[in-house]
Formats: C-alpha cells, sequence, structure tokens
C-alpha cells in the first residue's frame, strides 16, 4: 500500500498505458532500477517524506530559464519542505542533446546526455524527493518553464536532389555547415532576418541541429577570439552559444533588468567595450543574471554592468611574488539625479586584493578583497550598493550600506586555488553587477538571501 514513487533511475522509457500529459512517475524505462525497493509489513516510511514527478511528453524547457529555475530550487524557502534529492531527463528547446539534472539538498548539477533519436519523443520527466514537500508551489514555478516542441516546418533531407550536381542545395549547405559558417559572421538579429526568408531556412537556424553546426563554425575562430559579444549600443552576436530561442530570452530578460552596461572605453571602442563570452557558461551566467533583476520591481534602483581589469603582466607578477598585493583599474559610474536631470553623480570604484595570514590554513596563500570607494564624500546622495559578481564558476555578493567609506573591506577570502583567483590568472576581470539605490529611497532590496 505504499504511495511514495520508486521508479527507477532517470529513464527515457515509456509510461506504459499513461496518457501523454501524465504527470506521475511510473518508472519503466530509464537505465535500469535506480533505488527500487520492497516492503514489509512492519516498515512504513516517515509520512512527512515523499516524492512526487512531472512527466510531459513533447515539452521542452528554455535552457537559461531552466537555469534560473535551477538556482530557485537550490535555495528552497523553508516553508515549501525540505529537499533531499531531484533528477530529471528533459528536452532543452534549440538543444539535440538530453539535459540531464541531478540535485541533492542543495548541490545542483546538469550535464548533456546523448543526442535525441531521430524517432524518439522529446519530453521532460523529473522528480522530486524530499520532506514536507509543497507540491503546488514548486510545480506552479517548474510547470511555466514547459513549452510545446515545434517540429520543422519542412521534413529532413533523406537523400540528395537529382538535381543536385546541377547546384547545391539549401539543405544540402545547412547538413554540411557551409551556411552556418557564412552566417556567423552576422549579427545574430541578422541572421534572424535571413531565417525569415523561407521555411527551410528558418529550420536552419531554429532547428536542435543548428547550434552545434554555428559552434563548429565557431572553433574555426583564432585561438583566443571570443564566441560571443554584447555591446554597448544593443547589438548581440551570440548565435555560437546560445540556440536561437535562448537568444530571444537573453535579450528580452536584459530588456527587462533595465541594466546599463559600463564598461572601459579605448581607442577601438570609444563608448565602451563590448561584454565578451567566451563561453556557454559565461553567457548563461549573464543571462540568469538579467532573469533574476526581472523579477525585482523597484524603479529607485540604478542597474549597472561593469569590469574590474587588470593588465596582464601585473596579474603576472601578482601569482609570481609571494605575498604580494594588487589593485584593479579604476571604473567610473555615472548616476543621473532623478529629481535633477542637470545633475549627476560620478562614482568610482577600484577592487583590491590584499595579502591575509591565517593560521587555521598554514602554507596556503590567502588574500582579502577589499573595496576602494573614490569620490563619496563629493556626492549629492549617500548611496547603497551591492556588488554581484557575474561569472559561471563562483558567486561573489558583497553590501555596501554607505559609499561614502574610503576602503570597504569585505568578508570575502581567496586562497590560492579559489575559482576566483583561477578566473583572475585565466582572464584578468572581475565582471560584477553592481546595483545602487540612495539611502533617501529607501532600503535597497536583496536578491538573495545573502546579501540581505
Amino acid at each position: 500500500d505504499c504511495q511514495e514513487d520508486h521508479g527507477g533511475g532517470h529513464g527515457h522509457g515509456g509510461n506504459g498505458d499513461c496518457a501523454d500529459d501524465c504527470q506521475e512517475d511510473h518508472g519503466g524505462g530509464g537505465h535500469g532500477q535506480g533505488h527500487a525497493h520492497g516492503h514489509d509489513k512492519t516498515s512504513r516510511h516517515d509520512n512527512e517524506i515523499g516524492s512526487f514527478s512531472i512527466v510531459r511528453q513533447a515539452h521542452e524547457v528554455e535552457p537559461l530559464a531552466f537555469a534560473r529555475w535551477i538556482r530557485i530550487i537550490a535555495t528552497l524557502p523553508e516553508e515549501q519542505g525540505k529537499l533531499y534529492r531531484s533528477k530529471g531527463v528533459l528536452a532543452a528547446a534549440g538543444r539535440s542533446a538530453k539535459l540531464i539534472f541531478h540535485a541533492v539538498a542543495d548541490v545542483t548539477e546538469t550535464s548533456d546526455g546523448p543526442d535525441w533519436g531521430e524517432h524518439e519523443q522529446r519530453c521532460c520527466k523529473i522528480v522530486f524527493i524530499g520532506k514536507k514537500l509543497d507540491r503546488k508551489a514548486i510545480e506552479a514555478r517548474f510547470l511555466p518553464l514547459l513549452q510545446p516542441f515545434v517540429e520543422k516546418l519542412r521534413p529532413p533531407l533523406r537523400a540528395a536532389s537529382p538535381s543536385f550536381s546541377r547546384g547545391m542545395k539549401l539543405d544540402m549547405l545547412a547538413q554540411r555547415g557551409v551556411l552556418h559558417h557564412a552566417l556567423l559572421g552576422l549579427w545574430t538579429k541578422d541572421v534572424v532576418r535571413v531565417s525569415q526568408c523561407s521555411a527551410g531556412l528558418r529550420d536552419a537556424v531554429f532547428s536542435p541541429d543548428a547550434l552545434p553546426l554555428f559552434q563548429t563554425a565557431a572553433s574555426g575562430l583564432p585561438i583566443g577570439a571570443a564566441r560571443g559579444l554584447q555591446t554597448r549600443e544593443g547589438q548581440m552576436w551570440l548565435h555560437a552559444l546560445l540556440p536561437m530561442n535562448s537568444v530571444k530570452k537573453y535579450v528580452l530578460a536584459w530588456r527587462g533588468a533595465k541594466v546599463q552596461l559600463a564598461t572601459k572605453c579605448t581607442g577601438e571602442y570609444m563608448w565602451g567595450e563590448p561584454l565578451r563570452f567566451d563561453s556557454y557558461g559565461d553567457v548563461e551566467a549573464a543571462g540568469v543574471m538579467w532573469l533574476e533583476l526581472q523579477e525585482i520591481t523597484d524603479d529607485s534602483t540604478v542597474n549597472f554592468v561593469t569590469e574590474f581589469t587588470w593588465r596582464p603582466e601585473t596579474m603576472q607578477s601578482f601569482f609570481a611574488e609571494s605575498g604580494s598585493a594588487t589593485n584593479s583599474a579604476l571604473v567610473k559610474l555615472t548616476v543621473d539625479d532623478p529629481a535633477d536631470e542637470n545633475n549627476e553623480d560620478e562614482l568610482r570604484f577600484r577592487v583590491n586584493l590584499n595579502p591575509e595570514e591565517n593560521p587555521d590554513s598554514s602554507g596556503m596563500k590567502m588574500h582579502r578583497m577589499s573595496l576602494q570607494l573614490v569620490g563619496g564624500k563629493t556626492s549629492t546622495y549617500v548611496y547603497q550598493i551591492f556588488f554581484h559578481t557575474i561569472d559561471p564558476t563562483y558567486q561573489v555578493h558583497i553590501n555596501v550600506p554607505d559609499h561614502r567609506q574610503p576602503i570597504f573591506p569585505t568578508k570575502e577570502v581567496f586562497h590560492q586555488w579559489h575559482p576566483v583567483m583561477a578566473g583572475l590568472k585565466a582572464r584578468p576581470r572581475l565582471r560584477f553587477l553592481l546595483r545602487l539605490k540612495s539611502s533617501d529611497s529607501g532600503p535597497l532590496d536583496a536578491m538573495c538571501g545573502c546579501c540581505g
């Protein structure tokens, strides 16, 4: 009489005689029997521990929205229960590979599984196991992620056209990646325009097969070249990293987040350098940040994205010399006065990394991060500031309640193997979201519990 779900594995198999919109997990399929076990008359589960599943055939999740949801499920509010484990196999929009998700408590992991078979129906299947789980609340956040899978507008090419010898067909250009090599050099919005010319072009750009072909084309770029860009003027070059549907999600989130790009000006970029993305992780971290900002409704808060940078030779010297300190280049932000269009505050910041001894970590090099705040005493307003890193490998959140403090020592201390230090070795910059609000406008809302 056990009512709990003990189905095997994270299977891709069928669900017996279930309807296509069945929300229950009946076990079958998958990779083996998972953790299935029997019961006897003397054993009973704790009646507060339970599980439930969500299964949707012919549906998929948008990858950026799912990445945002992962952060939510990893910090499930106490009133919604305690999540012990979650696992799933999902179809991701614009991706040919199965998306494998696994979570144990607040530790989450995603990876690419095998590709969906040519005749295999794409679907989403996920199971939640925990104590006192609020199923309605969890479903209310997860179900909006699901969207119907859109088939190609034209059937796939089965064989070469008899007229192939007289000229290359569009389908063949797409299959061989020639089309995607040609489209790689366009801004992403221009790729969308090209896709609107015909059903065949639309399929070539928006189908799950498109991203691997764009990535193959990008692999021919010079070593060290960016794989994605976002300019101060609003141009996006993202189709070598994101499926086209995810590009749309990214752009809408960016606009809804109302973020100002405040990167350094150079001879090549008069109004500021573009945001550079070297990997899918880079652009996912940014996209999730914009989605989070969308959920905060506070018109009195100003959001900036900026980068604290070092010269490569400065960073090389910093890591080569034991016990050395380093300071980033100054970053300048201009904050408009909402009460006076002719008035503005100029704020300047710098990140410092100073050596620090820790008796509990003998022989380990440690550095504490501090923030240098320049010009605070001459500003019209007193600002509260939250600093949030935008990076796929680490999260640093710093709450500065009063920007007039010249040196703000943070609680952030890093050993030499910390992802922050490893990231600085590879790329001498720290990318931050800065959220500013004048003290006269009330408290600055936190984006997460650790920033409050």
